[in-house]
Formats: C-alpha cells, structure tokens, sequence
C-alpha cells in the first residue's frame, strides 16, 4: 500500500472586481492510495482545491469539480462534493472521493489523467468559470505486480 500525495497549481483569471488573476489562481490537492489485488489495482483517491476567488470578490461560492480517467479500460470517475461546497480551511473546498480497481495489464504502466476546475456562484449575478476553465494533469502509479 502506498500513498501520494500531489498539488498541481493552475494560474487563473476571472474578470470580477477584486479577482483578476491574482485571486482566481487555484490549486488541487490529490491523494492516491494504491493497493496490489489480484485483478490489478485498487485506487482510493480524495482531493480538495485550494482557491480564494470567492473571498477577494467578497461573496459568493467556489464549487470545484475533479474527474479522474485510467489509461488502461479509459473509465472515468467524478470526485464530487454533489452540489455541495464544503470548507476544510479558510481557502480549501473538499471535491470528494472515488474508490475503484483498475485491472492488470501486461507491460501497460497505469496512468491517471486528472481534469479539475471550479466554478464560481457569485448568488445574484450567476456563476463565471475562470479561463481557462480546466486543467488536465498525469499521474503514472507504480507498475502491476504479479499477486
């Protein structure tokens, strides 16, 4: 069993008063857990974003979203808080958590392809996705063991 723990900050820009580019940077916090079982590898990952766009324009409310995507069967998997937007610290929103296998494959080094993004809720005037919208990050995990 190993655990990593990755931030893959993306710089921002929302056209708000008080956000700009300064503000609408963000960055997600990942953690992969990763088990050997017989039919290849059980995943568990959380993750959580780190952003103050909603703080700097004074109201409002930072909904991230992250989806996860194997190189080995291409399924995808969506950490979601569903529809909900929960705190952790001042600046950092829980996204959610997936558990799923990915199955073994000979001379094939599994990869995760992460897309994250937020939205920002700003109540009366509706919600603005900052540009560039996504992000797209490769994590390659530790290759299949024979069990």
């Amino acid at each position: 069993m190993a655990t990593k723990s990755f931030r893959f900050s993306t710089l921002g820009f929302l056209t708000l008063e008080g956000v700009g580019a300064l503000h609408a940077s963000s960055t997600l916090l990942l953690n992969v857990t990763e088990h050997d079982v017989k039919e290849g590898k059980k995943l568990f990952i959380s993750a959580s974003m780190l952003c103050n766009a909603a703080r700097a324009y004074g109201s409002g409310q930072v909904k991230p979203w992250c989806i996860v995507e194997n190189n080995i069967d291409h399924k995808k998997y969506n950490l979601d808080a569903r529809d909900k937007s929960f705190a952790l610290t001042h600046d950092e929103i829980l996204i959610g958590s997936a558990e799923f296998i990915i199955p073994a494959k000979k001379y094939i080094q599994p990869m995760l392809t992460i897309e994250s993004g937020y939205i920002l809720a700003t109540g009366y005037t509706g919600s603005i996705a900052p540009f560039p919208k996504k992000s797209t990050s490769k994590i390659y995990l530790n290759n299949f063991r024979q069990i």
